[in-house]
C-alpha cells in the first residue's frame, strides 16, 4: 500500500465513523480543516513512525497539499488534536469489535514504565498533574534494573492476540495487584497470566471469588508443588504477555512521545493504542500495510 493509499483509507475509515457518530462541535466558526482530518493525521503519523508533530506537518505540508489543502497551524494542530483525543478512544473501541474474541477466557495483564523526563532533571514534580490527583512520580523498573520519572501504562487483554481491551495510565509506583483488581471489576470466568510480580495469596483468593484464576511464574518454592503442565503452559506463553508492549515501544515509539503535558501525553497513548488496534482490525481483515 502506498501512501497516499494509507492516507485515503484512513480518512475514509474515519469520516465514515465520524458521520455516524460525531463528536462535540467546538464554538465558534467552522474550521477549515475538519476533525476527521484531525484523526487522520494523529493515525498517520503514528503508523508512518513520525515521533515530532512539528516535523509529520512539516510533511504534510511539503508533500500532501493535494489531498489536504487546510493543514492548521502548529498551535492549533495541537490543541484540537487534544480536544479529539476521547474520539481516537472510541475509535479504539469501535475496531475492537472487529477483532475476534478471547479463547478460553484467557487474558493477559502487565505494565510498562512511561517515563516523561530524566529523573535528575526533575524540578518541578507536580508539572506532570492529571485529574483526581493522578501525577508523575518515581518507580522502579525491575526489568531494567533502574529508576524512572512518569507514569505507567497497565493493559489487559486476550492471551493469544494482546491487543489491549482495558487500559490505564496509573502512578509510576502503583501497587500492580490493585491496578488488575479495578480493571477485572465486575468480570468472571477468566484465567489471568501475569508477571511474577502479581504473585499474592491473598490477589489469588480475592479474585477466585469471581471465578478468576490467576497464574504467575512460580516461584522456586512453588516448583516443587505446581503441575509440570501449568509450569509447561507459564514458560510457553510468558513472552506473550510483553509482546504487545515491544511493538508499542518497537514500532509505535511508545517510550519516545515527547509530550510536554499530562494531557498532551495522554492524547498520544490514546493514539498509538488506537492505532496498534487498527493495525490489528487490517490484519485481521487480510489487509497489509507496509
Amino acid at each position: 500500500m502506498t501512501t497516499e493509499d494509507l492516507f485515503i483509507l484512513l480518512f475514509c475509515t474515519v469520516d465514515d465513523w465520524l458521520r455516524e457518530h460525531g463528536v462535540p462541535a467546538r464554538p465558534g466558526p467552522l474550521p477549515m480543516c475538519s476533525d476527521s482530518e484531525l484523526l487522520t493525521f494523529a493515525l498517520a503519523r503514528e503508523l508512518l513512525g513520525y515521533d515530532s508533530e512539528r516535523r509529520f506537518r512539516r510533511v504534510l505540508l511539503a508533500d500532501w497539499r493535494h489531498l489536504f489543502p487546510h493543514v492548521p497551524a502548529q498551535s492549533e494542530l495541537n490543541r484540537r488534536t487534544r480536544w479529539l483525543g476521547g474520539a481516537l478512544e472510541l475509535l479504539r473501541q469501535h475496531w475492537l469489535r472487529d477483532l475476534p474474541g478471547m479463547t478460553d477466557g484467557w487474558v493477559a495483564f502487565d505494565t510498562t514504565p512511561l517515563p516523561v523526563k530524566q529523573p535528575s532533571r526533575v524540578r518541578h514534580p507536580d508539572a506532570w498533574a492529571g485529574p483526581e490527583e493522578l501525577h508523575a512520580g518515581f518507580g522502579f523498573c525491575a526489568a531494567k534494573a533502574l529508576w524512572f520519572y512518569g507514569f505507567r501504562l497497565a493493559t489487559l487483554g486476550p492471551l493469544l492476540d494482546p491487543v489491549p481491551w482495558v487500559w490505564a495510565l496509573v502512578p509510576a509506583a502503583v501497587n500492580e495487584r490493585a491496578v488488575l483488581q479495578a480493571m477485572v471489576e465486575g468480570a468472571h470466568d477468566l484465567r489471568v497470566l501475569a508477571d511474577k510480580g502479581l504473585s499474592s495469596n491473598a490477589l489469588a483468593a480475592a479474585l477466585r471469588e469471581q471465578r478468576i484464576v490467576l497464574l504467575t511464574p512460580p516461584t522456586k518454592a512453588q516448583r516443587e508443588t505446581m503441575p509440570t503442565a501449568v509450569r509447561a503452559f507459564i514458560a510457553a506463553h510468558r513472552g506473550r504477555i510483553e509482546s504487545s508492549y515491544n511493538v508499542l515501544k518497537d514500532q509505535l515509539h511508545l517510550e519516545h512521545h515527547r509530550a510536554k503535558t499530562f494531557y498532551g501525553l495522554l492524547t498520544r497513548i490514546m493514539g498509538k493504542l488506537a492505532t496498534y488496534t487498527l493495525r490489528a482490525a487490517w490484519r485481521y481483515a487480510g489487509l497489509t500495510v507496509e
